[in-house]
Formats: structure tokens, sequence, C-alpha cells
């Protein structure tokens, strides 16, 4: 490629269109402003060392790109070799990025894919576009450390041998800031490329073993719950895949299982379109004599979330990270917030919010009416052995 090559880089959102059909146009325009004001400052330093002809621009909610080349004072070499770097590094924080703007159950459902591709001629917008949408019909390549037959190796012994390892994050009362009950989460070993979270699920969707991993996080969690204090309660994500699933049932069926059930929130981390949801609600009906509570996860401030909670009538509504990280800002999202709140308290049920960072979140939340919070404030995720050794 000749050094006078101007490239793009770019950012695009695979299913960015369900993001604002799950959440609400109110919500897909705060995580648009956030995500193109840090997508900016991420192109900034990742292309600090090359000119900037034209910084991170986007014309809609979903795609984002920027316009480069070789600073005239850079040694020649060959950029073919930095693309690789580009993209690897680029990919890691944008992934970073959608897990700070969005929460770790919606952020890390998100598939995007950065392109460094060379600019058209024509560097008119249109002309642009029209580059990308061709550059997005060849596959994406893989990260071979996380989709190679050795991770999937790995994740099938992790599941079979109940190699998971759990950790709670504290759910606190908003009245006294008390600890109430504890969102199990799990990671992989310590010494495992599936250590986090992230990976763990991401490989899980590579190889369609997504159910067999909640399926295989959910029994690691009833294994702890007889070690836990009776006075907490533990909140346990899913998708509503396994949750309608006739696995579920049986197991919950068990004798040893059914008595604890009356301390578990069962928190389904992927909303569905309300037909859906429909459906969700005849599963519910077959298996609320057994007294678990239900949470919706991540929801925004909207119509559409609003419905999805009238229809299944959970217990408890978590607010998502999003909403949450606006607070204190000049746009009035804690009107939004009480209005919410206020819906929801209606309906029966009672608001948590997720991903409070700091003690004025915390103190608006509970100005809303909020009753619970969760979040690094709060305390960080910790090992259940360090939480409850025997």
């Amino acid at each position: 490629m000749p050094n006078n090559q101007l490239y793009l880089f770019v950012v695009q959102l695979n299913q960015p269109g369900r993001f604002e059909a799950i959440f609400g146009e109110a919500i897909a325009k705060f995580a648009y402003a956030d995500l193109t004001r840090d997508i900016r400052r991420m192109s900034d330093r990742l292309l600090q060392k090359y000119r900037l002809y034209r910084p991170i621009t986007s014309a809609y909610f979903g795609r984002w790109h920027a316009l480069f080349g070789l600073k005239e004072t850079l040694m020649p070499f060959d950029m073919l070799e930095q693309i690789p770097v580009l993209q690897a590094v680029g990919t890691a924080e944008m992934h970073a990025l959608l897990l700070e703007n969005l929460g770790q159950a919606t952020g890390s459902r998100q598939d995007f894919r950065i392109l460094i591709l060379p600019a058209p001629e024509n560097t008119h917008p249109a002309s642009i576009d029209q580059a990308i949408d061709l550059a997005l019909l060849a596959p994406p390549k893989v990260n071979p450390v996380l989709h190679g037959t050795e991770t999937q190796a790995l994740l099938q012994d992790l599941i079979e041998r109940d190699r998971l390892e759990c950790h709670f994050q504290p759910i606190c009362s908003l009245a006294d800031q008390t600890i109430v009950g504890y969102e199990a989460l799990t990671r992989g070993p310590a010494d495992s490329a599936l250590h986090s979270a992230d990976a763990l699920f991401t490989a899980a969707h590579q190889f369609g073993m997504t159910q067999a991993l909640e399926f295989a996080c959910l029994k690691r969690t009833f294994d702890w719950l007889p070690r836990i204090p009776s006075h907490f309660w533990i909140s346990v994500n899913l998708g509503p895949g396994l949750f309608m699933s006739s696995l579920l049932q049986q197991y919950l069926a068990n004798p040893v299982i059914t008595p604890l059930l009356s301390r578990v929130v069962f928190e389904l981390t992927e909303h569905l379109p309300i037909e859906s949801a429909v459906r969700l609600h005849v599963t519910l009906n077959e298996l609320r004599h057994t007294q678990f509570k239900l949470s919706l996860d991540d929801t925004g401030c909207g119509f559409f979330d609003m419905t999805t909670v009238e229809e299944l009538r959970p217990e408890i509504i978590k607010l998502c990270i999003t909403v949450i990280s606006r607070i204190g800002r000049k746009d009035g999202v804690e009107r939004e917030i009480s209005r919410t709140i206020q819906a929801i308290t209606r309906l029966g049920g009672i608001t948590l919010g997720e991903g409070v960072e700091h003690a004025y979140q915390a103190d608006a939340l509970k100005q809303c009416g909020a009753a619970l919070a969760q979040g690094h404030f709060f305390g960080p995720p910790q090992p259940a052995r360090d939480l409850f050794p025997d």
C-alpha cells in the first residue's frame, strides 16, 4: 500500500437496531452519545502516531469511523503489518467500552467489528459507507485464543467437571446500605484463558454451549447456597432459553433443590420482544409455586421495558448501567428514573440500581425511590471461598 494512502478506522455494531428495540429511543440516545465520546477518545489514542484527517464521526447509532494516514515524518513501514495490531488493540478497548457503558449482561452480548481498510478515493460519506458495507461482507477473523479447539476442550472440561468458580457481589438496601443479598457471578480458573466472565461466555457463544454454561453456573451457585447465611437471598443469571427449558424445570423439581428456591432470584439476562415475553409468562405461571423470584436485568427507562415489566411482573427490576452512569449530568435522567420507578412500584416491583460507582449515584437513586443497589461503591465481586469459608 502506498504511503499516501488514506485509511478508515471503523467501529461497527452488528445489530444496533436490537439495542434500541429493547431499551427504547431515550436510552439508545444516551448510549449513542456516550459511546461516540468514548470511541473518539479511543481512536485518538490508537491513531496518535498517524495523521488524523477526519476524527471519529457517526451518522447513526451502530457505526463510527475516522479517516487517517501516515505522517510524513514517520519512517516508512508496511501498513499491512500495523493493521492487525490496531484491530487487536481496538477490539480489546471497544469491548471494555461496551462493558463500561452498557454493563456486563448487555455489553458482553453486543457483537461488533473493528475494521482498518483503505479509504476510497472519494471520501464523501456515502462513498465511505459503501466501502464499509463492502468490507463487512467478508467474514470476521476469530481470536484463536478464544475460538480454537483447545479452548473448546477447556470449556467442555470446566462444565463437565464442575470446575467453574463462583464469585458473589453484594446487593444492598439503599435505606441503610446493609447487604441483603448477592449476585452470583462465574469465573474460570485464574490461570486459564477463560478466567473472565467475558471470555467464558464469548467462547460458549462461539461453540454453541451458552445454555450448557448457564446451567453449569446455576448448579455451582446452588452448591454454595447452603453455606451462605440464610438471611441473604441470591440472584442467579440465566437466559430465556434455559428459563423456558425442561432441563431447568426438572432440576428445580429435585427435592434437594426445591426448598432452596425461596432464597433465589432468577435474573433474566437477555430481553426479548414482547411476543416472546408472553411465552415466558406461560413458563412463569408453571413455576410460580416453587417460590423463586424473578428479576429483569439491564432495564432502561422507556415504554418497551415497562410493557415487558407489566407482562412478566418481576419482583425486582434492575436499571441498566447506561441510566446510572448519567446521574448527575444535565440531561434530566433523574426525572426519567423517578417516573420509571413510580411505574414499577405501581406494578408491584422494586427497583435495583446496577453499576453504582459513587455515593452521589446511590443518594440520587434513593431520592428517586429505588430500594436496592449494587456496584463497586458497595463492593466488588469476591470469590465465594473468601466470603463464605467453611
